[in-house]
């Protein structure tokens, strides 16, 4: 079940800016196959706190549009469930009994992710050099969402604030990945946010998925996302 607000797309596709979800107490025992309520492995979903903030305005991409010149440091803000910042599928795994940490848990005690089988990235599109690390050195990491590990910040916790270091065509205009990234895959992934024909795909410590699956959350293809939940929940 879900409440929020949307809009239309150009090509006629329904886009939730913020969501709220819940579950549907005549489908628990289906949500039962796909959860962790009861499972010994220890995964965790990793909330892109610091891609919440600089999607806020203004921020990076006030910088990014010419809006705003001085725009490379952002504050941090209180998150808020947006399409930019996984809000529906970090919402959709919670419910089904996911533990869930901050970026900033893993940037100041990267050794955090040594505690959990497997971590699950959401859309974290800015990183420091810290988390880049430690979730590039996991064993069984699932980046669940294209375009993760983009870009490199860095984050100063008295002014709360993140600046904008490399990357997203940043300092210079050729430069896409901050990290230099083998396995960026931001494009074209990125922006198919239909997931007409979404896979799963393995890397060297992972998994990767070919598209934006934030509305897929939504459960328009009840199938499919069980099927998902299911890949989810057995990697």
């Amino acid at each position: 079940m879900a409440h929020g607000d949307c809009f239309i797309s150009s090509a006629g596709n329904r886009i939730w800016n913020s969501l709220a979800l819940g579950l549907n107490p005549n489908k628990i025992d289906k949500y039962n196959d796909v959860a962790v309520w009861n499972d010994p492995q220890k995964t965790v979903v990793v909330y892109p706190y610091f891609t919440s903030s600089a999607y806020y305005e203004p921020g990076f991409y006030a910088y990014y549009s010419g809006k705003c010149y001085d725009c490379t440091t952002a504050k941090l803000v209180q998150p808020s469930i947006l399409y930019t910042s996984s809000g529906i599928g970090h919402q959709a795994l919670t419910l089904l009994g996911y533990a869930t940490i901050t970026d900033i848990e893993i940037d100041k005690n990267p050794s955090i992710l040594q505690q959990f089988d497997k971590v699950i990235m959401l859309h974290n599109e800015y990183v420091t050099r810290t988390m880049f690390d430690a979730i590039t050195n996991h064993p069984n990491v699932l980046y669940l969402y294209p375009n993760a590990l983009y870009a490199e910040i860095e984050v100063d916790y008295i002014d709360e604030t993140i600046t904008l270091i490399r990357g997203h065509n940043y300092p210079e205009p050729e430069i896409s990945n901050g990290f230099d990234w083998e396995f960026e895959n931001t494009h074209p992934y990125e922006y198919d946010s239909e997931c007409l024909e979404m896979e799963v795909y393995q890397i060297k410590n992972g998994w990767m998925t070919n598209c934006y699956p934030e509305n897929f959350f939504m459960g328009n293809d009840p199938a499919k996302l069980m099927n998902l939940l299911y890949i989810i929940k057995d990697l």
